[in-house]
């Protein structure tokens, strides 16, 4: 099942950068996403890169997306993509906390229609 919301959940976050892309190609190279996710089968090769990453600054728990335009209001935008079922984790909600405690917005989508109508919301924001 989990390889299932990893399809959807990368579904859905392609279709919201190409999107975003083709809508605001002024900006396009602002959004980029935060790969915080390693889906490798073998563990002790998952386990290797996690650690390599981790030193590198990988910080679990980081929004999937970041949108480096601020406003009148926000530092900047942090996305993160969710499917229907899936949850919010501990780690996730508390980096969504301490993000917002410094001034940048985070929002959770969970399609596409969501995530179209919080970016045009974000963007009319000067």
């Amino acid at each position: 099942m989990a390889i299932k919301n990893n399809d959807e959940h990368s579904r859905l976050q392609k279709a919201c950068v190409k999107w975003f892309r083709y809508q605001h190609s002024d900006i396009k190279d602002l959004l980029f996403s935060i790969p915080n996710g390693i889906p490798l089968a073998n563990q002790n090769i998952r386990t290797k890169i996690y650690n390599k990453l981790k030193e590198e600054g990988l910080q679990p728990g980081v929004p999937d997306l970041f949108l480096a335009v601020g406003n009148s209001i926000y530092n900047g935008l942090f996305i993160e993509v969710k499917s229907k079922t899936d949850r919010l984790r501990k780690v996730q909600a508390d980096m969504i906390r301490e993000l917002e405690n410094e001034n940048y917005k985070c929002i959770i989508v969970r399609s596409l229609d969501e995530f179209i109508e919080q970016i045009n919301e974000y963007m009319r924001i000067k």
